[in-house]
């Protein structure tokens, strides 16, 4: 994929291949928890079952075909079957997902998309994830297992999301932005390194994100510092790794995009 995070100056990311080597679930879910180190990127595959990625704690960012998604401990990934992915945990985090049998697609939909999780549907994905791989299919953990599918179906979607660039004149610059968001090169500065002008790319740029790059950079700088923001680091230290001029420009864009400002955030 394109549009990744391996590009990475300051630190290099720590690849590894998925480690869950069944090829079939033998349940209708299928509990999945382990911890992320900083760091991590698991590089690009699929399964033959749905998944719903979730992070108790810390940020996930997970790529697809369609484009990359933030995933904060507020919110969790369904994955459709076969759908290539790959995921990146820049501060580490308890990964705590579930793998869903393909047989839900119908109901869960055929792409990929950000769910909010409430506090019920946190506390289920917390009960599977201490089932044994084995667990006992009785009439209670049936009951259970449809009632998590039905939570999932009614789940709001979110908005942490960008899509994929659509022109190739773009992907320098998204490459670019996603290692280094604070990066200060207006659009023309970028015209001269692709070879077309400011106008045609804010045009290629609404075209792909339905967005100018000015805003496309906003909401990338705020969904960067939702990362930041889950690890602990400042206000202050985030505006300046991340090209503000001062924290409180940071705390006008983050709200901006994100409806809230960054303490707001940090306390729901």
């Amino acid at each position: 994929m394109t549009e990744n995070l391996s590009k990475q100056t300051n630190q290099p990311w720590l690849k590894v291949q998925s480690r869950f080597k069944r090829t079939q679930l033998g349940r209708p879910v299928f509990p999945r928890a382990t911890t992320m180190p900083e760091w991590e990127h698991v590089e690009e595959h699929s399964h033959n079952w749905g998944q719903l990625t979730y992070i108790s704690d810390g940020v996930m960012t997970i790529f697809t075909p369609q484009g990359s998604f933030v995933i904060p401990p507020q919110q969790a990934l369904w994955i459709p079957p076969n759908v290539a992915h790959e995921t990146y945990c820049r501060y580490g985090g308890h990964f705590r997902s579930v793998y869903i049998d393909q047989k839900y697609q119908c109901v869960l939909g055929s792409q990929a998309k950000s769910l909010v999780v409430d506090p019920l549907l946190k506390a289920m994905i917390l009960e599977i994830c201490t089932w044994s791989d084995d667990y006992t299919l009785d009439d209670k953990t049936l009951r259970f297992v449809e009632v998590f599918i039905d939570r999932l179906e009614q789940a709001p979607t979110s908005d942490f999301f960008i899509p994929r660039a659509q022109d190739s004149r773009l992907h320098p610059i998204v490459s670019e932005l996603y290692a280094n968001p604070g990066s200060p090169l207006t659009l023309e500065q970028w015209g001269q390194t692709v070879g077309a002008s400011s106008r045609t790319l804010n045009r290629l740029f609404h075209k792909s994100f339905d967005m100018g790059f000015s805003q496309w950079k906003q909401k990338l700088r705020a969904l960067r510092a939702v990362e930041m923001l889950n690890a602990g680091q400042s206000q202050q230290a985030i505006a300046q790794q991340l090209g503000f001029e001062s924290s409180s420009a940071f705390n006008t864009a983050f709200k901006k995009v994100l409806g809230v400002p960054p303490k707001q955030y940090i306390k729901a």
